[in-house]
């Protein structure tokens, strides 16, 4: 399982995080997601998951998916 965190512009709000992180979640492969739109990332805990899958679902919840860190867990 690997930790991703997500650069995402345009989140104001806890509704932002909800919207993004519902996106996130449903994703498969996807075990957990949560999003903060204080620091302005999200971070998904996945099995497997492209990039490109990750960013297509900010897309979908409204916002701009900008960079991607991945983490070995």
């Amino acid at each position: 399982m690997s930790k991703t965190v997500i650069e995402i512009t345009g989140m104001t709000c806890s509704h932002c995080e909800q919207s993004v992180a519902k996106e996130l979640s449903g994703l498969s492969g996807v075990v957990s997601a949560s999003a903060d739109h204080a620091t302005g990332t999200a971070t998904v805990e996945a099995t497997a998951v492209s990039e490109q899958e990750l960013a297509d679902a900010v897309e979908e919840a409204g916002y701009k998916a900008v960079g991607f860190q991945t983490l070995d867990a």
